[in-house]
């Protein structure tokens, strides 16, 4: 491994950080994710080869706002490289989001992903995507927005909010340009099913190998599941009633009307059983039967 280490932070590549999260031993409770963006420093302040002097130049201002050490405990870069703070090491509570750290572990992505402010490289993509999955797979978290967070959908004073609202949120964070948006539909449309997919790699889950009957109905798989119900319905409906008009039941259940005029067809040896008769035929037995002709029959 070609980890680099000074006394306040280690710097490793992405292929290097899952080897190197498996052999930590976490203490605490961690139930969520944070995800952020530094806004500044952004691109235009980094380049290849800088990230211990972006991590210490963060570190010493939040030093200076009397923080004992940097927020994060994990700071991604453009060149796909990761951060980890040993001030603020995994297993001590972050400095993200205000009102809701404990509990979580706080990941700054560097850049500035508003609309209109940095373009995400390639390499600093995937890394963020391969970072979430594999503390996912560390911390046994499942891929959805109750354990994947972003700071904006949080009030300054850390009130959960349901969506990010301008007019509430504490921040725009990680940024409303942040794979697809800083919103709850955008995390789950765009962002989630990337570290999903890195997850089942990871555990050597092809798309193959995924029982498709055990993935959740799509919107319009649902919608055609409650069409099929509803015909399914309607058309047992339409038989039901069609039986009893017909009188077309295996037990070939007659009104009392017809008992008279059966009996006697039986009797007259017009007819040996009712079970397969239909309500017309019922209908002419009785007709028979009113003309006194079954009568006739029995005598002979």
């Amino acid at each position: 491994m070609n980890v680099q280490v000074n006394n306040n932070f280690i710097v490793m590549s992405r292929d290097e950080f899952r080897p190197w999260l498996q052999q930590q031993k976490i203490t605490r409770s961690i139930t969520r994710l944070q995800v952020h963006h530094t806004w500044s420093p952004a691109y235009k302040d980094f380049k290849d080869g800088d990230e211990f002097k972006r991590l210490e130049a963060m570190r010493n201002y939040h030093l200076s706002q009397g923080w004992n050490a940097i927020g994060q405990n994990i700071t991604t870069f453009p060149n796909g490289k990761i951060g980890i703070s040993l001030g603020r090491n995994l297993n001590v509570t972050p400095a993200g989001i205000k009102g809701a750290n404990t509990g979580a572990l706080c990941i700054e992505n560097l850049g500035n992903f508003n609309i209109g402010g940095d373009n995400m490289t390639t390499a600093h993509r995937d890394t963020i995507v391969h970072l979430y999955a594999t503390l996912a797979e560390k911390l046994h978290l499942p891929i959805d927005t109750s354990h994947i967070v972003y700071h904006a959908w949080y009030t300054p004073d850390g009130d959960r909010l349901g969506d990010y609202d301008p007019k509430r949120s504490s921040k725009t964070c990680p940024g409303t340009a942040f794979f697809g948006g800083n919103t709850i539909t955008a995390a789950a449309q765009y962002f989630l099913p990337l570290v999903q997919a890195e997850l089942n790699k990871l555990k050597g889950v092809t798309p193959a190998a995924i029982n498709e009957e055990d993935q959740p109905m799509t919107a319009e798989e649902k919608k055609q599941f409650e069409e099929l119900q509803n015909t399914v319905k309607t058309q047992s409906e339409v038989i039901q009633k069609l039986s009893d008009r017909l009188n077309l039941n295996s037990d070939q259940k007659y009104a009392s009307s017809y008992k008279d005029a059966v009996e006697a067809a039986k009797a007259a040896g017009a007819i040996k059983t009712s079970a397969d008769k239909s309500k017309p035929e019922l209908n002419i037995i009785q007709m028979i039967y009113n003309m006194g002709l079954f009568e006739e029959g029995a005598k002979h």
